[in-house]
């Protein structure tokens, strides 16, 4: 029947499928289809049906009506990308799409925070800490500690790990940031990621890295947004000839903000250790890596730049370090939902849906989870605050 037939723009179709880095024969085994009839939607020679549209929506994460555009909507812009790659490491094009899937998804959770403020008619938070990479890393790394009023004395009492992070990302989103995490994406593939604004400024950290690592991202996605530099990074910290200069100076403000010379001199490990001696043990590391709630790496990366250690044992180590990677555990399902959407934006939908500015409906496809559930996801988010 004519009806059912969906009478799209073309460019949209092809458009929405690059955006999202897929091939056509990858898109097509996605929505069942054979490649050439995905090719004939695109040029335009034979159109989908609103059924087969439906499912273009889903895997393309767009809205429906996107498809009847003229022309690819103003606001959305690819983010950067940093990443590069080891040649021995082959990255799938599906790995890809999962990724690209997500960093979607959060565009769109942004947006939807932006329309939820404006309902709620709550005042916002606006970023104000510019600067760019002529800085240098040590003023830079002072003036965020001094604009996010952080007590180094407080954070060594934390306990590492999961209190540690959930302390920092309570401290940016209490700063009006948007605070999301991947799931189902690599982490050779992205460490992190950032879109940088004045308003809502986003960071995007990957659930398969460890407490420390996710810490780490934290402040070198904050570095790029301050530097407005947005982007997708998978950085390892000590394989600096994989990426350009903006993400080691990222990597050093980072480091020199969580670890300053002031708090790693007076820990009574450095101030009795050896002067004379280069050497690190792996208990000293590791209990350095605990107190300043970063890996080992990155402790070790700030004793050399204090002088405390040579450049040959600091490699030395790094060569024979991998990706560090948290032991998979599943976790709470709750818990999972509260990670991935972030305290801000959660509250936000929370507060639009009791005051009836959203409806049940959207507030499931705003926090994906079914209304039904929301009672045990609120006794965990508020318990946890």
């Amino acid at each position: 029947m004519a009806s059912s037939i969906a009478h799209i723009n073309p460019l949209m179709l092809e458009w929405a499928r690059k955006a999202l880095k897929l091939s056509i024969p990858l898109a097509a085994s996605k929505i069942c289809i054979s490649p050439d009839k995905l090719e004939s939607w695109e040029k335009g020679n034979d159109l989908p049906t609103i059924n087969q549209l439906y499912t273009i929506c889903k895997i393309y994460k767009r809205p429906f009506a996107l498809f009847y555009f003229t022309e690819p909507p103003k606001q959305f812009r690819p983010l950067k990308d940093f990443r590069k790659f080891p040649s021995q490491l082959r990255v799938s094009e599906n790995d890809e799409y999962i990724l690209q899937k997500e960093l979607l998804l959060f565009q769109r959770k942004r947006e939807m925070a932006l329309d939820l403020y404006e309902q709620l008619e709550v005042p916002i938070k606006y970023f104000k800490l510019r600067r760019n990479v002529k800085e240098s890393t040590t003023t830079l790394a002072d003036s965020i500690i001094e604009y996010f009023r952080i007590d180094h004395s407080k954070i060594q009492e934390l306990q590492p790990g999961y209190e540690a992070l959930n302390y920092w990302k309570k401290l940016l989103e209490g700063n009006g940031f948007l605070i999301f995490q991947t799931s189902g994406v690599t982490l050779e593939l992205m460490r992190g990621a950032c879109i940088s604004s004045d308003v809502l400024p986003v960071i995007i950290i990957n659930s398969n890295d460890t407490e420390n690592g996710r810490i780490f991202s934290l402040f070198h996605e904050l570095v790029h947004i301050i530097i407005n530099e947005e982007g997708i990074s998978n950085f390892k910290y000590h394989n600096q000839e994989l990426f350009d200069p903006i993400e080691v100076y990222c990597n050093q403000v980072s480091a020199e903000v969580l670890v300053p010379s002031k708090y790693l001199n007076a820990n009574p490990i450095v101030s009795s250790h050896n002067q004379e001696e280069d050497f690190w043990t792996k208990h000293e590391l590791a209990t350095l890596s605990q107190a300043f709630c970063v890996s080992q790496e990155v402790v070790l990366r700030r004793l050399l730049t204090l002088g405390k250690t040579t450049p040959s044992f600091y490699q030395e180590f790094r060569d024979s370090q991998n990706i560090p990677k948290k032991k998979p555990t599943g976790g709470n399902y709750y818990r999972n939902i509260i990670a991935k959407n972030g305290g801000l934006f959660l509250n936000l939908a929370l507060e639009g849906y009791y005051q009836n500015k959203i409806s049940a409906s959207s507030l499931s496809d705003y926090i994906q989870m079914k209304v039904s559930n929301l009672s045990k996801l609120e006794h965990i988010l508020y318990a946890k605050v």
